[in-house]
């Protein structure tokens, strides 16, 4: 949906509850164009569907508010009308100044010319360098794709397609993975920006293994500062291990192997290159030729988490002609999502617009203003950093002073129980070994589990000691 099936509405700042609750009928809604002078006083100006025109239930999906009067908005909404914050659950929030930079930029024609195959590829290099590393690409869930950094960037330049939106998104990005509230990830904005400019460039036709990865490696040389190449020790380049090009799987297998121990002995981390993940990546590229020795990275990735990254790089620029199935089918699943439609009426798939995020993380501290609200994970904030490209960051919970002295009590209830029936069943086997030796027979009891049958035995004891 374009802009021009937009109605635009003025509506003061106390009119917005019943508006988003559908209890004001929104009859009469007047222009297609957009009006910053209707942006005075309280004044918000919300945006409904044409398609919906008419009918009885047509409530606003989108939201622009006057920089100058969106904190004392938010602030009106979140203590006067709580069911009604935060307003990004019914539509889409922009600033004046964000609608007027990003609602020309989204009819780009060259958004089209994007190729949603190769950024899928990087994102699911992304995907595996971001969880946990026993993940096996087979199993590797595609929802994850929605927490990554490339994903968001992805959709930036394919609905916005201007340098301006992209460095934006990224510029954003970096500030929200800076915010302590989120958990901090293995792969850093920073590390990526090289990959993305890569795999960026237009590059049409595939490479082949060998050139692919002697692009990467040639490339990543101009992005690293002066000095770093001299203090990545013995490994530079793979010029030192011509194995991997032969013709036999174990000699580029015990190649692998001797670059992956010269890297893991002589390389600084510090201060991070990305050469050395790169190197790694492009290793084990050269061990399958493909993508299907992708799990010798997987082991490693403790010591070189970016090198997953790299490896869908490389994949990305070799094209799906040297993808095996399970790579295949991942980066398909992923471009289906990145490649979907953008409407600005459509407001799912995150839980925050931008403009609210930032005055929520200005105005509070501590990760409880986030948790107390609705969001799609429950452990997890989606932020549209720019509109079109949302990004999952997973929230930092502070622990309970409470909940370890909780675990261990209710531990220690386990294990009584467990004690409690062991007692009752050394006493049973104890009877039943008196009768087969000719005593007499122990009077019968129900066989009950847990504190209520030692209540049960002691109740009878004490019966039986009175009536002595």
């Amino acid at each position: 949906m374009s802009k021009s099936t937009i109605r635009w509405k003025p509506l003061p700042r106390d009119m917005l509850p019943a508006a988003l609750l559908g209890t004001a009928a929104a009859s009469g809604l007047g222009r297609y164009s957009f009006e910053r002078y209707d942006l005075t006083g309280d004044n918000v100006v919300v945006g409904y569907s044409d398609l919906h025109f008419g009918e009885g239930y047509n409530p606003p999906r989108i939201f622009v508010i006057a920089e100058e009067s969106a904190a004392e908005t938010f602030s009106w909404l979140r203590v006067f009308s709580p069911e009604t914050f935060p307003l990004s659950q019914f539509g889409r929030v922009l600033s004046a100044s964000e609608w007027a930079r990003f609602e020309s930029s989204s009819d780009h024609p060259g958004r089209r010319q994007i190729r949603y195959d190769k950024w899928a590829s990087l994102i699911v290099g992304e995907a595996l360098a971001q969880g946990e590393a026993d993940v096996e690409l087979a199993h590797l869930p595609l929802s994850r794709a929605s927490a990554c950094f490339t994903t968001a960037i992805a959709r930036a330049k394919a609905v916005h397609w201007t340098e301006e939106a992209t460095r934006t998104c990224a510029e954003r990005l970096r500030l929200v993975e800076a915010d302590r509230r989120f958990a901090r990830r293995p792969v850093s904005v920073a590390d990526l920006l090289p990959l993305w400019a890569m795999v960026g460039a237009s590059l049409d036709e595939a490479l082949s293994a060998q050139e692919a990865t002697e692009f990467v490696l040639n490339a990543l040389e101009e992005f690293l500062p002066v000095g770093t190449r001299a203090r990545l020790g013995v490994v530079t380049n793979l010029r030192d291990y011509s194995e991997l090009a032969s013709d036999s799987i174990e000699e580029r297998v015990l190649a692998f192997q001797r670059l992956a121990n010269e890297l893991v002995h002589s390389t600084e981390r510090s201060p991070r290159n990305g050469m050395p993940s790169a190197l790694l990546a492009a290793a084990a590229f050269l061990v399958g030729r493909s993508t299907s020795h992708q799990f010798l990275i997987s082991r490693m990735a403790g010591l070189f988490p970016a090198a997953s990254v790299w490896f869908g790089l490389i994949a990305a620029l070799t094209g799906p002609d040297v993808w095996d199935p399970e790579w295949t089918r991942a980066t398909k699943g992923i471009e289906r999502q990145i490649r979907s439609e953008f409407e600005w009426t459509d407001a799912a798939g995150f839980d925050l617009s931008w403009t609210e995020f930032t005055w929520l993380a200005s105005t509070f501290e501590g990760p409880d203003v986030f948790v107390s609200l609705p969001k799609l994970a429950p452990r997890a904030m989606s932020v549209e950093i720019v509109p079109g490209a949302a990004c999952q960051f997973r929230l930092v919970t502070p622990v309970s002073p409470d909940a370890e002295p909780r675990a261990s009590h209710s531990m220690s209830d386990t294990e009584r129980d467990l004690r409690e029936a062991l007692a009752q069943f050394v006493g049973l086997a104890t009877r039943t070994r008196g009768l087969l030796e000719g005593g007499s027979v122990p009077e019968q009891q129900s066989f009950t589990f847990g504190r209520e049958a030692v209540a049960k035995s002691s109740k009878s004891k004490r019966g039986r000691t009175h009536d002595k």
